[in-house]
């Protein structure tokens, strides 16, 4: 059984830097399953802002590169009718705490959530008709070759939406000192082009205040939105 919202927060309070930090990127076990949850709350606006950005319709294929928990997956299929969604992350315990939680998607074949690596996408060219990345693509060892990847398997073009933390923000954060790679907006557009996207657009995004505040204040993100060419 999950811990309750309020237990596992306080157990991510109470981690160390150096123990919650690299979480992060590939929560793993009991810790992992409470900073997935406490992921889901403190992106939820922002997760929204993405996928409005992605603009879903009707009979869409959608791919989510590092979808964490999937507490989102049951509103983004609210957005359109006939939608599929396909989720990838390289937690084994965020995939499993996500079919859990979506498991009556997944058996009428609306959802299918496997543990793979933006590296290496294990799906045919062309199976998609959108991507979407949100706070993953500081984890992903090569940009350019990540985003390659999305576009051999998005369909001729289809959209990509990604929304990262601004540079500004970052410095602000602590994992600023772990390594994390916060690119800024001419990285991501140069990134994009090379990977063969074109009509790329860049905005900036502020969350609006959380409830409780959150240490470091409203973030700023950038949401890129880009045509697979």
């Amino acid at each position: 059984m999950n811990a309750s919202p309020n237990a596992a927060g306080d157990l991510v309070a109470n981690l160390d830097e150096s123990v919650l930090l690299p979480q992060l990127g590939c929560p793993a076990d009991e810790i992992g399953l409470a900073v997935g949850d406490m992921l889901e709350r403190t992106n939820l606006a922002v997760i929204d802002a993405a996928f409005d950005l992605l603009d879903l319709r009707a009979n869409e294929r959608i791919l989510e590169i590092g979808l964490g928990n999937g507490g989102h997956i049951a509103s983004v299929l609210d957005q359109a009718a006939e939608l599929f969604f396909t989720g990838i992350d390289l937690s084994p315990t965020m995939i499993a705490e996500g079919r859990r939680r979506n498991a009556s998607f997944i058996r009428d074949g609306r959802v299918w959530l496997e543990t793979a690596d933006v590296m290496s996408l294990p799906f045919p060219s062309g199976s998609f008709d959108k991507a979407i990345a949100i706070n993953t693509t500081y984890f992903w060892p090569d940009l350019t070759a990540g985003l390659k990847e999305t576009h051999r398997v998005l369909r001729s073009d289809g959209v990509l939406v990604i929304a990262a933390i601004t540079p500004e923000a970052a410095v602000e954060m602590p994992f600023a000192q772990y390594g994390f790679t916060v690119d800024n907006a001419a990285a991501l557009e140069a990134a994009c082009m090379a990977a063969g996207f074109d009509r790329i657009g860049i905005t900036r995004y502020v969350e609006p205040l959380l409830d409780p505040p959150q240490e470091f204040g409203p973030r700023e993100f950038y949401l890129l939105w880009a045509c697979a060419g």
